[in-house]
């Protein structure tokens, strides 16, 4: 299918319809509110409309926000942040470091019952209060010392928690507005923020947004208006619409994939990739075997064409919407230097795993894994590669989520479908999984020279010796070949080609607030 665009929404001139952008979903968000963002429709909003101390630029770096600068004290422990005093309130209020504290205090809530919460735990005193354990909230390490100057004290030394403060779960909101009104972030006269946005209107098919001009930034904002939209009665879809040229960008925000009937992936320019921060590998038994056999578990490795998957080929763990020094993590470090496609290598690799466990053929074994979603057909294709490459016969078995959850935190499995999305964006969102102290740690292993080198990052401010850490953390993961990694997600996009500066963040979300027309 060809498409054919000449400008903004419908033409080359450059009036006021050609800085609005439509962008199409299927579904949208309920809730503005920031403490309650949980999904990346909702994501997408609510950083077009808010700003904290810090946002993150399109290289996935934190940078200056609300917070025009800081100091952090001799120890990494104290961060003291010294607000804009031009930063305004969309009801023309000053945006005041009182709101920040009030805000953290308000989202680490025990009765909020925040699900993101644990992003805040790196804040002192934060977790116990969240757990209930501590009562007074004068205790959490945040404080307004004057309303520009926010102090934050850490319970420990935390290198990446600038990228932290980008998360929506330390977005500041307006103290007074909140207080006057439980239901502020649900209604269009009670909504105040601070971002490049603000709500124009709302109704059951789309939400608008219109610059707001009272941003700090205002003259670095190009679009005048986004709408985020439904499909309209008699478009089957978000990429129906988009085909329609109802909309100017269809895919991400929470949008699985695009419809391909209608669209054709390997024809249309207008289609791609994009990435985001999640990964997907198959998770061995490491303490049964055959698989507690290193040599076994890179032989299944290495038989595999990746490229005849989903997504990006994974040979690691970090997928390359993570940031490194200056791009991203996975343009710096390499995956494929830790291992890459090999049959004749997995072949002999098997057999001498096989001499070793007394074994003269691989029993065949049953990977368990999530209904839904295009599991089984992955894994149809990875059992296809294993059998032809191999010889090795496998099973497939669907269960549903809890179960499977179950199964894997009891180690009741021989293989396992698993993934990790990023909650921030850094390496040690991926790789402090794996530490012998996760909660999030089923793949039964533990090691405490890797448990080192994680401890050890957290502590090193000098990004390029903290990315060399994460390198050396991850190689000994795939080294040992503690998972089979298979690919790193995408997003499929399709969107018109005179827009620029929009794109997929690493967590899903659309960034469109510094998007503008050619």
């Amino acid at each position: 299918m060809s498409l054919t665009f000449t400008g903004g929404t419908s033409s080359a001139s450059a009036s006021q319809a050609d800085k609005v952008l439509r962008i199409g979903l299927g579904t949208l968000p309920g809730n503005l509110d920031p403490a309650a963002v949980a999904d990346d429709a909702s994501a997408t909003v609510v950083k077009g409309m808010f700003e904290g101390l810090v946002r993150l630029n399109q290289a996935g770096l934190a940078v200056p926000g609300i917070a025009k600068s800081w100091m952090v004290s001799s120890d990494g422990r104290t961060y003291t942040f010294t607000l804009r005093g031009d930063a305004k309130w969309s009801n023309k209020q000053q945006v005041l470091a009182s709101d920040f504290e009030y805000a953290w205090k308000r989202a680490l809530a025990p009765e909020a019952g925040n699900v993101y919460a644990f992003n805040m735990y790196a804040i002192n005193n934060a977790e116990q209060y969240h757990q209930g354990i501590l009562k007074d909230a004068s205790q959490i390490g945040v404080k307004a010392l004057n309303n520009t100057t926010l102090q934050v004290t850490l319970k420990e030394k935390t290198a990446y928690f600038l990228q932290l403060l980008a998360e929506s779960i330390y977005l500041p909101v307006n103290q007074k507005a909140v207080k006057a009104n439980r239901n502020w972030a649900a209604g269009m006269t009670s909504m105040v923020n601070n971002g490049p946005f603000k709500l124009k209107q709302r109704t059951a098919e789309a939400i608008t947004l219109v610059k707001n001009p009272d941003y700090y930034a205002a003259k670095d904002i190009k679009l005048s208006e986004v709408h985020l939209q439904l499909p309209k009665l008699g478009t089957a879809n978000p990429t129906a619409a988009f085909v329609n040229k109802e909309v100017d960008w269809v895919g991400g925000g929470g949008e699985e994939q695009l419809d391909y009937s209608i669209m054709n992936y390997g024809t249309s320019r207008l289609v791609y990739g994009a990435p985001y921060a999640t990964n997907y590998y198959y998770m061995f038994n490491l303490n049964q075997a055959p698989f507690s056999n290193l040599k076994i578990r890179k032989a299944l490795a290495m038989a595999l064409d990746r490229e005849q998957l989903y997504g990006n080929p994974a040979y690691g763990v970090i997928p390359p919407a993570i940031h490194g020094v200056k791009g991203s993590f996975r343009s710096e470090v390499a995956d494929q230097a830790y291992f890459t496609m090999d049959i004749a290598a997995a072949k002999q690799l098997l057999a001498e795993g096989l001499r070793e466990e007394g074994l003269s053929k691989l029993p065949s074994f049953s990977i368990i894994m999530n209904e839904g979603e295009g599991h089984e057909n992955i894994a149809k294709r990875v059992v296809t590669a294993w059998n032809r490459n191999l010889g090795i016969e496998a099973t497939i078995e669907l269960q549903n989520w809890t179960l499977l959850l179950e199964n894997r935190r009891n180690q009741n499995f021989m293989m396992a479908r698993a993934g990790w999305s990023a909650d921030f964006n850094d390496p040690a969102s991926m790789l402090e999984p794996f530490t012998s102290w996760s909660a999030d740690n089923d793949t039964g292993w533990s090691n405490s020279q890797y448990d080192g080198y994680i401890k050890q990052a957290k502590q090193t401010a000098d990004p390029a010796q903290r990315m060399q850490l994460y390198a050396k953390a991850e190689k000994m993961l795939i080294d040992q070949m503690i998972i089979l990694p298979l690919y790193y997600c995408v997003a499929d996009v399709a969107h018109n080609p005179l827009l620029k500066n929009v794109y997929i963040d690493y967590d899903g979300s659309i960034a469109f607030a510094r998007g503008s027309w050619l």
